[in-house]
């Protein structure tokens, strides 16, 4: 049986399905069952990583999908260490290309010490570092809706943004079949794509042009607090982030399309399928 943490998040909703379909057992972790729309072929659990009793989360579980959120280093070593415990063969942490590229800022710093908990726990390891999704271009949801335009820092980089459902595909696999034990693999879509690049083939997906608009650090900052009511500390982190990830983000590993035998599905694709969610708000 498979215990999937971070069953609803960007990656676990398509995880969850794709081991099902693979004929996995699959117990996922929810705050809520009653509200998680988890696959009901799926044993919904509820718990809190904070507070939950994790050997009884574990029982009879013989692998474990580890993903906690706000990428919580201290869960994860106590979620690999009660795993170990438990009798679990195989780890699967999911990380992130910061850990490869060796950046200081505290999301990689967190996931390089999960990563060291994972390791060293006892059970068979794989870890997956995925590069930027896809699915971070929702962002520029409000500005296209509210007045058909992106506004993006003059200073992002282009970008091998990855569909969630490769990673989800790629980490079935890895719990699924044999083979991948002491791995680590790194993920990103097939192509770098500029930020201008991306706005130019949503605005085809949608039918209907959208304005590109660069801004200064400063500038972005004074309309995230303006407008959306963003903390300063909180843009600050995620500028900071940017800037050490800057230079790594166009870099395109080929691990998808080795694991999976196909490409991975690409940024038009991913603009195609969430084209409705940028309907404009009159």
């Amino acid at each position: 049986m498979i215990f999937v943490l971070g069953a609803t998040g960007k990656v676990g909703r398509h995880l969850v399905p794709a081991l099902l379909d693979a004929g996995a057992e699959v117990r996922a972790l929810t705050r809520d069952p009653a509200k998680a729309r988890i696959d009901p072929r799926a044993e919904a659990v509820r718990g809190d990583l904070g507070t939950a009793d994790l050997p009884a989360l574990l029982d009879g579980a013989d692998r474990v999908f580890v993903l906690t959120p706000g990428h919580n280093a201290e869960q994860e070593v106590a979620v690999a260490g009660a795993a170990a415990q438990a009798g679990v063969t195989h780890l699967v942490k999911l990380s992130t290309t910061g850990v490869y590229f060796g950046q200081k800022d505290p999301i990689s710093v967190a996931h390089a010490e999960g990563e060291q908990a994972v390791r060293e726990a006892g059970p068979a390891w794989t870890i997956l570092r995925p590069g930027a999704f896809m699915d971070n271009r929702f962002a520029w949801l409000p500005s296209i809706q509210e007045e058909d335009a992106v506004y993006v820092p003059d200073t992002d980089p282009p970008s091998a943004l990855i569909h969630v459902r490769d990673i989800a595909a790629v980490a079935a696999l890895v719990l699924t079949t044999s083979g991948h034990e002491g791995a680590t693999y790194e993920l990103t879509g097939g192509e770098a794509l500029t930020t201008r690049q991306q706005v130019d083939i949503l605005a085809e997906a949608l039918g209907r042009p959208l304005k590109y608009v660069e801004e200064s650090e400063s500038a972005a900052k004074d309309r995230l607090i303006r407008k959306f009511g963003w903390p300063a500390q909180a843009i600050d982190g995620l500028f900071a982030l940017k800037r050490e990830s800057a230079p790594n983000e166009h870099v395109v590993f080929d691990t998808v399309e080795r694991l999976l035998g196909r490409p991975p599905l690409t940024f038009a694709a991913w603009a195609r399928e969430n084209a409705s969610a940028y309907h404009r708000h009159e």
